[in-house]
């Protein structure tokens, strides 16, 4: 496969090479291409998970914002970490 870049492009992945971010040309490819599957990996996930919280909306399974809510919520993390409860890695910051 030959791909060929404008001279802005092209500029840009010499320097990158350049400077030593990368060991040639071909390498910083891979990693924008990499980069751009993963990015788009990642829009399709979000969309699905977007799709489960409108269709659980849609059918009534969800509970209004509310400072007492937020209260539940902060005893019931409370209560599990009191009972060495370890919380869900992927919902943390």
């Amino acid at each position: 496969m030959n791909i060929h870049f404008p001279s802005a492009d092209e500029a840009y992945i010499k320097q990158q090479v350049e400077e030593g971010f990368y060991s040639n040309a071909t390498e910083l490819v891979r990693d924008a291409v990499r980069r751009l599957r993963e990015a788009n990996e990642q829009r399709v996930a979000l969309l699905a998970a977007v799709q489960v919280g409108e269709d659980q909306i849609t059918r009534g399974e969800y509970r209004t914002y509310t400072p007492e809510l937020v209260a539940e919520i902060k005893r019931n993390a409370r209560d599990k970490a009191q009972r060495g409860h370890q919380p869900n890695p992927d919902v943390l910051p």
